[in-house]
């Protein structure tokens, strides 16, 4: 019996040594958490606040200001009077005229943007094309007798230059666009 007691004791003995670290390690882990959302909250507070952007419908123009100079102007005798009238009608036809081009002009740099994408994914795929029928044409132990072979790299290549003309012409245009939508 009294080796039962001792071997009982023992087992205790490991058992409880073996919970102390697990229990030490749980302690810290909840510490350096506890410690990271502390700084965590310290560089929320810290960090700067975001810009605000002022555009035309958020500017507030008061009496006095350059931009409302022409309003104030004094009336001219014989003219028309055309204070606290909204635009002319010229004016806004020929402002709808301009947000119609504007429009049109978007849509279109829109589309040449489609066409450029496409034309790169299909030069993309050309170039890996030529890659793969270049290494099947070049693995050949006799690749210089095999004319009809080389006939389709050449015709690959030429495919591949005219893509890149297309390329370089779309992105020519899309300049062009966003230069005149300026």
């Amino acid at each position: 019996m009294p080796r039962s007691i001792r071997f009982r004791t023992v087992l205790a003995a490991i058992l409880a040594a073996a919970s102390v670290p697990v229990a030490f390690s749980q302690s810290q882990d909840s510490q350096s958490v506890a410690e990271a959302a502390r700084r965590a909250r310290e560089k929320k507070k810290d960090a700067a606040k975001p810009t605000k952007v002022i555009t035309d419908e958020n500017l507030d123009v008061k009496k006095g200001d350059v931009q409302s100079a022409v309003a104030e102007e004094d009336k001219i005798a014989g003219a028309p009077d055309v204070k606290g009238q909204p635009a002319s009608n010229v004016a806004a036809a020929n402002a709808k005229t301009q947000d119609d081009r504007n429009e049109k002009l978007k849509k279109e740099v829109a589309a040449v943007k489609e066409q450029l994408k496409e034309a790169l994914s299909d030069l993309d795929l050309l170039q890996r094309e030529n890659r793969l029928d270049q290494d099947t044409y070049y693995s050949q132990p006799n690749y210089a007798g095999d004319t009809a072979g080389k006939q389709k790299l050449d015709d690959e290549q030429q495919q591949i230059g005219a893509k890149r003309q297309e390329i370089e012409r779309l992105k020519a245009k899309l300049a062009d666009l966003q230069k005149s939508l300026s």
